[in-house]
C-alpha cells in the first residue's frame, strides 16, 4: 500500500525512503488513512478506462477495513450508516 506522507507529522520508519511517484486514491478518504495507486490517469475518462481495466476493488486502500474492530465495511453490516 503507497501510504502518502506531505509533511512531519508521519515519521519514516528506519529504512524507508521518500519516493515521488504519480499516484491517485480510488476512495474517499483521509490521505493518511486511505492508501494511494499509482496512476497516470489525469481525465475522468482515463480514470473510468483505468478502473475499468483495473481487477482489484476501489476500496483496496481503505486502511480502516484492515482493523477488524473498526472495519468500514463491518460498520455497514452493523447498520452505523
Amino acid at each position: 500500500m503507497l501510504i502518502m506522507r506531505d509533511d512531519e507529522r508521519m515519521q519514516l520508519l528506519p529504512g524507508e525512503v521518500v519516493q515521488d511517484r504519480v499516484v491517485r486514491f480510488r476512495t474517499l478518504g483521509d490521505y493518511p488513512l486511505t492508501g494511494a495507486v499509482e496512476s497516470s490517469a489525469a481525465t475522468l475518462p482515463e480514470i473510468i478506462a483505468e478502473m475499468r481495466g483495473s481487477r482489484s476493488s476501489e476500496r483496496e486502500g481503505r486502511m480502516i477495513d484492515k482493523d477488524g474492530g473498526a472495519s468500514m465495511e463491518e460498520k455497514k453490516q452493523e447498520g452505523y450508516f
